[in-house]
């Protein structure tokens, strides 16, 4: 199985607590957003942001179920990182599911711009019981958000723009996948959302080699 034959390597994941310590909301909004096109390979610096992301939303901050939704981030975070795979030598973005909870992933927000077509491709190793899948989905907003880390309810319903399934995938998987998609009129952000849905396994997964492109400009 995957989850045997991977090696942690040296890059930890970027905890939640590491996030919060970033530059604030003023100082980054002064930087280039990141978009496209973008490569990654995980094998240098790295080119994709990813935040943690458990079920659709983060509850409000007066929600009682706030501290239950930060434990299964942090429980997230722990069972994910950059890792080699022995067998084939290549080095990815690797984490697995959590019990109880049918849909963990992470994502990387990108600037785009709107009715532009793109192409992602991105290569997935996994072996996956049955009821469950995993890929690579789109959600798309009206703007740019300078958020470190999963939108509530609000936010998300406010700024939401539609959805791509992109590729989901089950049962064992291996090599490079693909899809296409256009943004919306209204679209100036994009949620690259690496995913993982449905029955639970402790078997990891590993993405890698992931690539976005313009594909009409």
């Amino acid at each position: 199985r995957l989850a045997k034959k991977l090696i942690a390597a040296e890059e930890p994941v970027r905890t939640v607590e590491q996030q919060q310590a970033e530059p604030s909301t003023q100082e980054l909004t002064e930087q280039e957003p990141p978009k496209p096109p973008i490569f990654e390979d995980f094998q240098g610096a790295p080119q994709l942001t990813l935040f943690p992301r458990v079920g659709d939303f983060r509850p409000a901050d007066e929600s009682d179920r706030l501290p239950y939704w930060s434990t299964f981030i942090e429980h997230l975070v722990k069972v994910t990182g950059v890792a080699d795979d022995q067998a084939s030598g290549s080095r990815g973005w690797v984490f697995r599911s959590i019990k109880s909870i049918d849909s963990v992933g992470y994502f990387s927000p990108l600037a785009v711009e709107p009715q532009t077509a793109h192409k992602v491709s991105f290569s997935l190793t996994a072996e996956l019981v049955e009821g469950a899948s995993a890929g690579i989905g789109i959600i798309e907003f009206n703007q740019f958000l300078w958020i470190p880390g999963q939108y509530t309810e609000e936010t998300f319903k406010q700024h939401f723009r539609g959805s791509v399934e992109g590729k989901r995938l089950t049962d064992t998987i291996k090599g490079e996948q693909t899809f296409t998609f256009t943004t919306g009129p209204d679209t100036r952000m994009i949620h690259l959302i690496l995913f993982r849905e449905g029955a639970h396994d402790r078997n990891s997964l590993m993405f890698d080699n992931i690539r976005i492109e313009a594909t009409n400009k």
